[in-house]
């Protein structure tokens, strides 16, 4: 399926009032979309362009890339440029991604570099074996365009057979004594998540061959030599992969960020007492690679700075630089022959991934690898279809945002909680750390939150663009504001979600007949719903941001879904575990938008954002990685920068806060920590629905400034929470 936008750029604040949800339809309200005709795609008269003939001429060259002072971690302030600009959360990837921008390459071209490198020095948070999503701004048409290369279900998905319910297959293998149709295959609710039966059918690689048939300049094949280069000669273990890792004598909150003591629980201590970390060095595709072979515990990794190859995923990516796409997802090609092999056969017994005391906080038995098997096949590959779909818009302070539509649910909450804040007048507040700013912003994100969670899904299977577009109307935010009073919501009241409508209720599972969830483990657990059970996304994923010399702009947010994804490798390429970011539990309002169905893509919190000012100008490239709290860290850079007038960098840098997992939630560690007591004092918080914990945000942005020549100012950022830079001139 492929559908495409005619969607033009609303070049004035009148046309920005008309187009809030492209892909959600509706009428009567500033939120509705209607379709511009063909050949209407220029701005209008009345706001003719800039006169262009004294603007110098762009410059190509690869000896003008530089990289952002103070990366990785130290950066304070964005690296400004006028003639192109690249960030990302991998140095090696920004740098790749400039030399391309510089020697005339496109966005698209840049960004195609830049996820092999990604995929190459970060194989823990996205690669070739995850989804991706992508918002793209042609410079010569002034169109944007939403693309979509999420990871999708294995076809045989249906009813029961979920990650955590046994089907025919795992009876027949002899998975577990006694176990029948229907019931756990874990001992530990979310220890499928690990494991194959978690997942999804890749998407990266169709999306950006979708994407570079239409915008690419450079030839596929030239694209892919820096990260074969670094998976042959290899690239250094970083200060933030060794995290992923391992976290000597660190607590983590239930999203597995350090907290500090005793307000969190260890992921792993040893026998003795004497060391704690998370154990991801005990799964043997992570092991084999990334971890220390003489470590007796098994819990190490390699140390900061080591030098690591990785010639198999090298040599997938020449198959795919030669190949293409075709190549990748067909079944007769090694890439398919590996992934199918490695996840559904083989010794591959359902086994616990942690040990078998079945509890974090008693670890004593080396825990095994949990390898229940994939229920893909490999026809599912050549099946899966990269689609672009119709952008979410939304005329916010002044600039026009265009975000992702379903089955993000990112975009939505985006447009939902800057509808909220400027309703609420929070541009007076003047900065991102006064208590009412926090306040204002964390109750809107929990109005949002309860109302994503009932209706945002693939829109494939039910009626999720209609009822979000009642959700985004202005009635709709109006009303939602003004229960935002001097107090905070114990619990978040529902909006109005209207009703669940299947459109292809055929395999669609309801929930009547899942196993209830069993209690959470970390790493292997059930991020938080708001009423109980399995929801989706945790702390992982990557960002990038990126302007070309041509004034095309791409925000592009990647993803294996977890840390380290499945924890399996195959030809070299760390697996999703995207199956976990469909529901289990009770939902929240009626039927399961998010349930599992097959070929069914999971909702998402990604979603890469571009905004435009009341001139229909670049304003501001942006996207974050981070799990479930990802729409409020783009919020924040949003308020920060566009609103605030803070340096991009200051406004990445700034402290996080969220309420999508239901409560409110400072960054422990920030500055915003210390408003806690406060808050619960001023707003009526509790220490029950005001958290204060790890925010781990990976937001990359460039903030564009419109000069009287006629030229712009790029001034790039890369968040210093991880090792990312950006690069241009």
């Amino acid at each position: 399926m492929r559908i495409f936008s005619s969607l033009p750029f609303a070049a004035t604040a009148a046309a920005v009032a008309t187009s809030l949800l492209a892909s959600c339809g509706g009428s009567g309200s500033s939120f509705s979309f209607t379709p511009i005709p063909t050949g209407t795609s220029q701005p209008p008269a009345a706001t003719p362009p800039v006169a262009d003939a004294s603007p110098p001429a762009v410059r190509f060259d690869p000896a003008l890339c530089t990289q952002q002072a103070g990366t990785p971690h130290g950066q304070t302030a964005g690296i400004t440029g006028t003639n192109l600009m690249v960030t990302s959360a991998h140095y090696e990837a920004s740098k790749a991604g400039c030399k391309i921008l510089a020697t005339g390459g496109t966005a698209i071209d840049a960004a195609i570099a830049v996820q092999a490198v990604l995929g190459t020095a970060e194989p823990f948070a996205s690669g070739l074996g995850g989804g991706t999503l992508i918002t793209y701004y042609d410079a010569a048409s002034k169109k944007v365009r939403t693309f979509d290369g999420l990871s999708a279900a294995p076809s045989n998905t249906a009813g029961a057979s979920t990650v955590y319910q046994a089907v025919a297959q795992d009876v027949s293998n002899g998975c577990k004594a006694g176990l029948t149709v229907g019931a756990s295959i874990s001992a530990q609710q979310g220890n499928t998540n690990i494991s194959a039966r978690a997942v999804g059918i890749p998407g990266t690689v169709a999306v950006l061959d979708l994407v570079h048939r239409s915008y690419g300049k450079k030839a596929w094949n030239t694209l892919w030599d820096d990260a074969i280069g670094l998976a042959e000669n290899g690239f250094p273990m970083t200060k933030y992969m060794y995290a992923t890792l391992y976290a000597d004598g660190a607590e983590f909150d239930d999203d597995g960020n350090p907290v500090a003591a005793g307000t969190g629980v260890s992921a792993w201590v040893n026998s003795a007492g004497t060391a704690k970390g998370a154990p991801r060095c005990k799964y043997p595709d992570i092991a084999r690679r990334y971890c220390d072979a003489s470590d007796a515990s098994m819990q190490k990794p390699l140390p900061i700075g080591t030098v690591i190859k990785n010639a198999e995923l090298a040599q997938t990516m020449k198959l795919v630089r030669d190949g293409g796409a075709t190549a990748f997802y067909d079944p007769a090609q090694d890439t398919v022959k590996a992934i199918v092999q490695r996840t559904t056969t083989g010794s591959l017994p359902c086994k616990s991934t942690l040990p078998s005391a079945g509890t974090v906080n008693n670890p004593s038995v080396a825990g095994t690898i949990a390898s229940i098997p994939s229920l893909m096949v490999a026809a599912d590959f050549p099946a899966y279809k990269a689609v672009e779909r119709k952008p979410l818009v939304g005329s916010r302070f002044g600039t026009t945002i265009y975000t992702q539509p379903a089955p993000s649910f990112g975009g939505f909450v985006t447009l939902y909680s800057l509808g909220i804040l400027e309703r609420k007048q929070a541009q007076t507040e003047s900065t991102l750390d006064t208590p009412r700013f926090v306040y204002l912003a964390a109750e809107a994100s929990r109005l949002a939150n309860v109302d994503r969670r009932a209706v945002i899904g693939d829109p494939a299977y039910s009626n999720v663009n209609a009822r979000a577009s009642v959700l985004l109307s202005d009635a709709e935010l109006d009303r939602r504001a003004a229960q935002i009073g001097s107090t905070a919501f114990t619990d978040a009241p529902l909006g109005n979600v209207g009703s669940f409508v299947a459109s292809n209720p055929a395999g669609y599972d309801t929930m009547s007949a899942r196993a209830k969830p069993l209690g959470r483990t970390m790493l292997a657990q059930a991020p938080r719903s708001g009423t109980g059970g399995h929801e989706e996304d945790w702390n992982t994923t990557s960002n990038v941001a990126i302007i070309d010399g041509y004034g095309n702009a791409l925000s592009m947010t990647t993803t294996i879904n977890t840390h380290w994804g499945a924890h399996i490798e195959a030809a070299g390429i760390m697996l999703n575990d995207v199956m976990s970011n469909f529901s289990a539990g009770t939902p929240i309002s009626g039927s399961d938008v998010n349930g599992y169905a097959g070929t069914k893509r999971p909702r998402t919190s990604i979603s890469p954002a571009i905004a435009f000012d009341s001139a229909g100008k670049l304003r501001l490239v942006w996207g974050s990685a981070g799990g479930g709290p990802i729409p409020d860290y783009i919020v924040k850079t949003f308020m920060g920068n566009v609103v605030y007038g803070m340096d991009i960098q200051a406004a990445v840098n700034a402290p996080n806060f969220t309420g999508q997992n239901g409560n409110a939630e400072l960054e422990a560690g920030s500055a915003l920590a210390p408003l806690a007591g406060d808050m619960r004092t001023r707003f009526g918080y509790t220490t029950s629905n005001l958290l204060v914990t790890g925010l781990l945000s990976g937001i990359s942005g460039i903030a564009v400034t419109q000069n009287a020549n006629g030229t712009a100012t790029y001034s790039g950022a890369a968040d210093n929470r991880r090792s990312g830079a950006a690069y241009g001139y």
